[in-house]
């Protein structure tokens, strides 16, 4: 939209609609430079901290935003271009990128060019937040989107998203244990993988089933619905095993994997972890005799990943390139044109896409880019329990008013050797059911959480 602006910052430089900034010591996604880590000193000085004894006051106050005609909007996009899940970094910047950019060809939002600006979250909760808080604090962003790591995510929310008032839209499936006022998921949750997944395997390979995962929060969560699933079938659970973020050597776990014999296996591991514990599974001979499948396998594992592991492999989630949609056939013309044929697309960048066009719509509904207008109007408004729709590559994705998560579409694959995936099976408009482990939540109105006992029933999915 008209000519490109150049932001000068520290370090920094501007590419197209997007915010890089050089960050100190961290690396480079291509030839991008990321901004500087902000010291948490420098920080609480620039916030307005006030010190009293061993205690100190946050102010917490609306951060400022601009509703001034022909000024961008500004929102931000937190992606682990280091750390464990660094190998899903870029193609999430991708995704970014361009669904802003066919945003502003169409005009833009209320006649406004929308800027994204893009921060390194580092992987880990640690590094995530001082990215958050530049988004709001350094850039005026009024909505953001991540995190792919629970840990990360959570700190986010509960650290910036809540207290700064700003909207925040998930792209990445997790376990479903955030309940918050500014929060959304646009991806899914255990039981929408799960639950139809679970029973497809167990009718196909077995009931007996193994378990394992990193030790943090998604692994735990999923690792219960599964069983949950499971136990709809009559199926048995022969072992349930966590292990530490960053661990290459699997051998003892694969020893007792082997020795339990079971039917299926399902590996709540993550990036490297992933690579790894298959790459050992493999080689161990018990890929022919245990049947594996997870909801972390997409065409980012390619690259580090020999062609005869990737063969039969089964992987369950809300979009892979080989889904049979125009938006997707669309989306994936402009991907290859912008950044080449060997870019890719995985549940996690395809889940940016719902995250900017449901936002984008909510705010041409309030007419306004202040949160709480938009947050209501991405809920839906006063009698609908269904908020704002968007189609996406997978499909359609609709929030449920209730609790701020979505309904999604869901396909499970089987990994080839070429590393496509072809889609065994889908399962359109699942709705989402918030674990009881994490209480029933009820973010509309009110905001918070209360106990499942006492909360209101969900409710029903369209085609119930």
């Amino acid at each position: 939209m008209g000519k490109e602006t150049f932001e000068k910052g520290k370090g920094g430089r501007q590419m197209g609609n997007e915010t890089f900034e050089k960050k100190k010591g961290g690396n480079q996604m291509g030839k991008r430079k990321f901004e500087r880590e902000i010291g948490r000193r420098e920080f609480l000085k620039a916030s307005g901290v006030i010190g009293a004894g061993l205690g100190l006051t946050i102010l917490t106050p609306r951060w400022s935003f601009s509703e001034k005609t022909g000024e961008p909007i500004h929102i931000g996009l937190l992606t682990p271009l280091t750390g464990v899940a660094s190998v899903w970094g870029e193609e999430i910047a991708h995704a970014g990128e361009l669904t802003v950019e066919m945003l502003n060809e169409q005009g833009g939002v209320l006649g406004r060019e929308v800027k994204l600006h893009i921060q390194d979250d580092g992987t880990m909760p640690e590094t995530a937040v001082p990215a958050a808080e530049r988004l709001v604090k350094k850039f005026g962003c009024v909505m953001i989107i991540g995190n792919l790591m629970s840990n990360s995510r959570i700190a986010v929310n509960n650290q910036v998203a809540e207290p700064y008032k700003v909207v925040m839209n998930n792209f990445s499936f997790y376990e479903g244990s955030i309940c918050g006022r500014y929060f959304f998921h646009m991806a899914a949750v255990p039981n929408q993988q799960l639950q139809k997944m679970v029973p497809w395997m167990a009718a196909k390979y077995g009931k007996r089933f193994y378990f394992i995962g990193n030790d943090y929060e998604w692994p735990r969560g999923s690792v219960a619905a599964s069983k949950e699933a499971l136990e709809t079938v009559g199926g048995e659970v022969l072992g349930e095993e966590y292990n530490p973020l960053g661990t290459s050597d699997f051998s003892s776990i694969i020893m007792r994997i082997k020795k339990a014999k079971p039917d299926v296996l399902i590996p709540f591991e993550v990036g490297t972890d992933q690579i790894a514990f298959l790459k050992q599974f493999t080689a161990a001979g018990l890929k022919d005799k245990i049947a594996v499948v997870t909801c972390g396998l997409d065409a980012s594992l390619n690259p580090g990943v020999e062609p005869d592991v990737r063969q039969g492999f089964y992987s369950c989630n809300t979009y892979f390139m080989s889904v049979p949609t125009k938006e997707n056939e669309v989306f994936l013309e402009r991907l290859w044109k912008k950044y080449g044929k060997d870019a890719i697309l995985t549940n996690f960048g395809e889940g940016v896409i719902p995250c900017i066009k449901i936002w984008a719509k909510a705010v041409e509904k309030a007419g306004t880019v202040d949160p709480d207008e938009v947050v209501m109007a991405q809920e839906g408004g006063p009698g609908q329990d269904y908020g704002m729709s968007a189609v996406s590559p997978q499909g359609k994705v609709t929030v449920v008013k209730q609790h701020h998560h979505c309904i999604v579409q869901v396909y499970l694959t089987e990994w080839q050797a070429d590393g496509s995936f072809k889609i065994v099976e889908s399962w359109h408009d699942q709705g989402p059911i918030i674990p009881a482990r994490y209480g029933d939540c009820v973010a509309s109105v009110a905001g918070g959480c209360r106990p499942l006992k006492s909360a209101e029933p969900c409710p029903k999915f369209p085609g119930e």
